[in-house]
């Protein structure tokens, strides 16, 4: 149940930010400091529609037995995206003190990549006989 929950907040964030990439990719750019040009924005709508394939993807996923070697494909995906964004972001971080909206990223990157990495490298997800004695 656990997982599935923090499937949901997680798929809901992705289409959020996703959402605000891709109808008001400006916006968001100018918050992160970057200057709103033709190809920046273009740029920032790829990585809208990119957001919201993974947003669908953990949504679809959240009902799945996710963690071990269950569900591993889901898992790795999310885990190499976030972590990846985590070392992007800390570089940022590094060149320069970056702003609120480059510190929010960085911790909400940080925070899934501790998710599916707990997921990915955990114990697996209980059998169903341990979740409803559990229940």
């Amino acid at each position: 149940m656990i997982v599935q929950r923090g499937m949901e907040v997680i798929a809901v964030i992705l289409g959020i930010a996703a959402l605000a990439l891709i109808f008001a990719p400006e916006l968001v750019l100018a918050r992160f400091a970057i200057e709103p040009t033709e190809g920046a924005m273009v740029l920032g709508q790829l990585y809208g529609a990119a957001l919201f394939g993974l947003a669908m993807t953990t949504w679809f996923a959240r009902t799945m037995l996710l963690g071990g070697i269950y569900g591993r494909s889901i898992v790795v995906g999310g885990f190499a995206h976030a972590l990846v964004g985590v070392f992007a972001l800390f570089h940022a971080l590094r060149a320069s003190l970056g702003n609120a909206f480059v510190w929010g990223a960085f911790l909400i990157y940080t925070a899934l990549a501790l998710w599916f990495g707990t997921l990915m490298f955990g114990r697996g997800p209980a059998s169903p006989a341990e979740d409803v004695s559990a229940a």
